[in-house]
């Protein structure tokens, strides 16, 4: 059952960050009228939506007719975000449809800012929702070998005077405000079929409970398909309906609820391991 749908609502980005996968798609951002389409298409699977896989989702032009739109859907939106265009939208804070925003603090090492001025509009989000009770906020280190960098440790010190750091219940998270949390993540590559790892057992979420929809309507399982390599089908084109009965879709979903992998990407992917029992 699909629990989750990531929208690529555009695979552009301002920043070029080691952690993250380098797409090499055609630029290109999802009008409204595309952006609607697939949100009647996935809405009625699901209310949970993620605007990302690619690029920076601030920087689409049209962002807050996008979120009226989820709104009007009744979609809960996920926004992941590197805040450099942050200070632009601080009204998000107050749109009903945002459920939770998570801000890649560790992309400060690749921005042109000193590590106060770029947090300053995060403190006055995460405390504006946190008061208002809306939405969650998530401020993420994307890789916890990493801390050490000195934007990154600053950015963090700057927390750590600022707020109680407090158990959360969940690994690698801490809580310091009603409803904002800070996260610690592990260390993981995006696949490629150049890595050591290769297996043909293992299972994953991808597909059984998640797709991603790039920016150019193709259908992926899941949001670490960065290049599109396993198309399902082209949602601009087709119904889902359609992609989720086809032949490639069915063989990858039997495949991984019989511990089968299918597909020659998720066979070089180590973020499955966190999934299957081996």
């Amino acid at each position: 059952m699909i629990k989750r749908v990531y929208i690529e609502i555009t695979n552009i980005c301002n920043l070029s960050c080691a952690f993250c996968a380098k797409n090499t798609r055609a630029p290109r951002m999802m009008n409204l009228q595309e952006f609607e389409y697939v949100i009647n298409q996935v809405a009625p699977l699901t209310k949970y939506i993620y605007l990302h896989v690619q690029g920076e989702p601030l920087m689409h032009p049209q962002i807050h007719e996008i979120m009226d739109i989820a709104a009007a859907h009744e979609c809960h939106v996920q926004l992941v975000t590197n805040a450099a265009f942050l200070k632009d939208h601080m009204d998000l804070v107050n749109h009903p449809a945002l459920r939770k925003i998570s801000f890649s603090l560790q992309s400060v090492e690749y921005q042109k800012i000193d590590p106060e001025t770029f947090m300053k509009p995060i403190l006055d989000f995460i405390e504006t929702a946190s008061a208002v009770g809306h939405p969650f906020c998530e401020l993420r280190f994307w890789r916890d070998d990493q801390m050490e960098l000195p934007k990154t440790k600053q950015c963090l010190n700057i927390l750590q005077h600022r707020y109680t750091f407090k158990d959360s219940g969940r690994i690698r998270n801490q809580k310091i405000l009603p409803g904002v949390y800070v996260d610690y993540s592990n260390p993981f590559e995006w696949p490629a079929e150049n890595t050591e790892e290769n297996s043909l057992s293992g299972t994953c979420l991808g597909a059984l409970e998640q797709i991603a929809v790039l920016s150019d309507g193709t259908v992926v399982p899941c949001c670490l398909d960065a290049e599109g390599k396993i198309s399902l089908g082209n949602l601009f084109s087709q119904t889902l309906s359609e992609i989720l009965s086809s032949e490639r879709y069915t063989r990858m979903t039997e495949g991984f609820r019989n511990y089968r992998i299918t597909e020659e990407l998720c066979r070089h992917c180590t973020f499955r391991r966190r999934f299957s029992k081996q």
